[in-house]
């Protein structure tokens, strides 16, 4: 597994409200992040999928490749094989 720098956290959050998503990511420690959904009523399937399109983008262009928990509210990183 790859670290997760806190700064990498704080540009992908911009990188999301730059697309209004409106979904967050926060750093639990240097080898997992967790994603936060916005409130129910902005909660969608597409809203989703494109959120966690972009933060697999974000990762994908600086060489690493997310790994998601089983409940895809976790996430870690990989070196892109």
């Amino acid at each position: 597994m790859m670290t997760i720098a806190y700064q990498d956290i704080v540009l992908l959050n911009a990188a999301l409200r730059a697309r209004n998503l409106r979904y967050r990511v926060s750093w639990q420690d240097a080898s997992t992040a967790c994603v936060e959904p916005p409130g129910e009523c902005c909660l969608t399937d597409e809203l989703k999928r494109q959120a966690y399109d972009c933060i697999e983008q974000w990762f994908a262009e600086r060489g690493a490749r997310v790994v998601w928990s089983v409940d895809g509210l976790y996430f870690s990183l990989a070196p892109r094989a």
